[in-house]
């Protein structure tokens, strides 16, 4: 008895061959946490404050300047005077591309900002508690002084949300847990490890910086303690929640303080 067998063309075989070799296509991650991870939608989401910052800034308080954007646009200056204005191009077509970023995978962006926007508020109301409790852990008494808040405070502190954790989370803690890692990788440790120690590093750098340079404060050891354990909060913040999350939790903490110490 014959067995008939059917006949398989080469390029059949080929297509076969490239099904059973092919991987399944990754399925992108979706969803607000995700979402609002996301560095594009984390942009747009930050656009708002830092236009009524410099709106505010105009109006109400020309001089001020928020230490790390003072340290952003000094640095710049001495690249020249067309610096600044190279700085603000690029600043403005990283927002085009954002836009069009967002809108070419039709993502609800507005609606995931306001939601990031509110979380990075709640937390920023928190902050302060605690971190205190854990600064409270760490000494046995935390005391800080407390100033009258003004124009330049509430403004200040808009632009600290702002400048503070574009310089020392966006950028520095990006690179030193990219650099950590890459240790971490070499002799075989936990990449967590490298993050963590990225976290603590950039907290001691974030508080360090609050007493350095013309206007920086006299050191004090407990107001010291309370900034890095704030770091590590708002590092730890940032790697779990994207950036546009700790801005807002930031600004709303320096808000709430200036607000309630008076």
């Amino acid at each position: 008895m014959k067995v008939l067998r059917a006949r398989v063309e080469p390029e059949e075989e080929l297509d076969q061959e490239l099904e059973a070799t092919t991987p399944p296509p990754q399925v992108r991650a979706s969803g607000y946490f995700a979402w609002s991870r996301d560095p594009a939608v984390a942009l747009l989401g930050v656009l708002p404050l830092w236009l009524l910052y410099e709106v505010l800034r105009l109006f109400l308080a020309p001089s001020e300047r928020n230490g790390a954007e003072a340290l952003v646009t000094d640095s710049l200056q001495l690249l020249g005077k067309n610096a600044l204005i190279v700085l603000r191009v690029v600043l403005g077509a990283t927002v085009v591309v954002a836009a069009v970023s967002v809108l070419r995978r039709r993502l609800p962006w507005a609606r995931i900002a306001a939601v990031a926007a509110l979380e990075g508020s709640i937390y920023g109301l928190m902050l302060g508690q605690v971190t205190g409790v854990l600064t409270k852990f760490v000494l046995e008494a935390v005391a800080l002084s407390a100033g009258s808040p003004s124009t330049a405070d509430f403004v200040g502190s808009l632009g600290a949300g702002l400048f503070e954790e574009a310089v020392f989370r966006l950028v520095l803690l990006s690179l030193l847990a990219l650099a950590c890692t890459r240790a971490c990788e070499a002799f075989g440790v936990p990449k967590t490890i490298g993050v963590l120690g990225a976290v603590l590093a950039s907290a001691i750098l974030f508080a360090a910086f609050h007493h350095v340079g013309v206007g920086g404060e006299p050191y004090d050891q407990a107001i010291f303690a309370f900034r890095t354990v704030a770091g590590v909060v708002l590092g730890l913040l940032f790697a779990l929640r994207g950036f546009c999350v700790v801005v807002y939790a930031h600004a709303v903490y320096d808000l709430h303080y200036y607000l309630t110490h008076v």
